[in-house]
């Protein structure tokens, strides 16, 4: 099995970035939603928090200082991770074209506004 192309998609070490969390920390919240309906809506954004603050603290679990400074700067990047993944959504979901956004069954486009 050639597993050329399986780099290509997430890895650990792209997840452990800010780009990657951020993603995963999107993604995670709109698929869901997309798949149960719009009785996900009021949780999604408490997900995406979810995600984006598991990520960070387990970065800082990974890391070799001591201190509490490193659970404060986990719990910045953990706002950080959020912050991104909410602004790409809002972003995407500003853009109300059915190339970009398709249409659940439930009639919400897969990129779309968490604060409503």
């Amino acid at each position: 099995m050639n597993t050329d192309k399986i780099n290509a998609l997430f890895t650990r070490e792209s997840l452990l970035t800010l780009q990657g969390a951020a993603l995963a920390a999107m993604i995670i919240p709109n698929v869901l939603t997309y798949l149960i309906g719009a009785t996900f809506l009021p949780y999604e954004k408490w997900l995406g928090f979810g995600i984006a603050m598991a990520f960070a603290i387990y970065i800082a679990t990974r890391s070799k200082d001591k201190g509490i400074l490193k659970w404060v700067i986990a719990v910045l990047n953990g706002f950080l991770i959020f912050s991104a993944s909410a602004g790409l959504t809002d972003m995407l979901g500003g853009v109300r074209t059915a190339d970009v956004s398709p249409i659940s069954p439930a009639g919400i486009p897969f990129f779309h506004s968490w604060f409503r």
